[in-house]
């Protein structure tokens, strides 16, 4: 289930709306002033895991040892 960022065009807000079905966006409200006046925003993408240092959680998952 996408969760979309969309900027009022009434008030300036920005706010983010699960979206279950594609006609439900056509519904989309901003919840500061009631507006459907508004615009999906382009996502910036979730950060990578970063490497080396860190925990342990952090690396590559174990392995699953040897085969045959």
């Amino acid at each position: 289930m996408p969760i979309y960022e969309y900027a009022c065009a009434a008030c300036d807000a920005a706010f983010e709306t699960l979206i279950l079905r594609k006609s439900d966006e056509a519904e989309v409200e901003c919840p500061t002033c009631g507006s459907r006046r508004v615009k999906r925003q382009m996502s910036r993408p979730a950060a990578s895991r970063a490497r080396g240092g860190g925990s342990a959680s952090s690396g590559p998952p174990p392995n699953c040892g040897p085969i045959g």
